[in-house]
């Protein structure tokens, strides 16, 4: 499917749809927070590693990051527009694959966690994760690339659509990401997906939790995967 009819089926779909919008909007979307996570998990991985190895690791200062900022500061010996590229390639990819739920499995409660499908909800992301980390070990990056975009969606939508924030946690709900512990007490259908929402006050804070929630999914692909696998993948 072309880029251009990607960005027409989302404009005329997602009307009046309970989560984050997917890749233009004027508040925050799930391309802004996918992209974040993953910008924010290289670099601590990158940094991790070279406080194993024994080299310093400056951090990137000026703002927000950026693929080619990450790229340059993972590896200062190779700062080549093509390694730049790759790893920007590998973001839109992820992000992509994230905005395409909103297409194939629009009217599905269970990817967006609407109404009584929490538990089904929960399923996706944590087989999702089981393949991202078989795939990973076996090397085929590119069909894990694509499964973390979809779960993503669908573990982001949670903040957007559950009264989580309204609870007042502080914290992402690590057991979406465990599959054997319950999930706990939490209603849906609860609209936080832009500032102009029902919920639109606290719109801000669920990206931010969302933000925080991919970060500690990608943690624990990277426990998995190792730090090597995890920066190619």
């Amino acid at each position: 499917m072309g880029w251009t009819l990607h960005v027409l089926l989302l404009g005329l779909l997602l009307p009046g749809l309970q989560a984050f919008k997917p890749l233009l909007g004027n508040s925050i979307t799930h391309r802004e927070i996918t992209e974040i996570a993953i910008l924010r998990k290289t670099i601590e991985v990158c940094r991790a590693l070279a406080i194993a190895e024994g080299r310093d690791f400056p951090l990137p200062t000026g703002g927000r990051l950026s693929a080619s900022i990450v790229q340059r500061a993972c590896s200062p010996n190779n700062g080549s527009l093509w390694s730049a590229v790759k790893f920007k390639d590998s973001i839109i990819t992820i992000y992509l694959s994230n905005a395409d739920v909103d297409v194939i499995y629009l009217l599905s409660d269970r990817h967006h966690f609407r109404g009584e499908e929490f538990t089904g909800s929960r399923a996706l992301i944590t087989d999702g994760m089981a393949s991202i980390k078989a795939t990973v070990q076996q090397g085929n990056f590119i069909s894990a690339r694509f499964t973390l975009g979809k779960i993503c969606h669908t573990l982001q939508d949670f903040y957007s659509n559950s009264n989580w924030i309204e609870l007042e946690n502080e914290h992402p709900n690590t057991n979406l990401i465990r599959p054997d512990e319950g999930i706990g007490y939490i209603a849906g259908e609860i609209n936080k997906d832009n500032d102009g929402a029902d919920h639109g006050h606290l719109h801000r804070a669920a990206a931010a939790m969302a933000v925080e929630a991919t970060m500690e999914l990608l943690e624990d692909i990277r426990g998995a995967a190792g730090e090597s696998n995890f920066l190619q993948y």
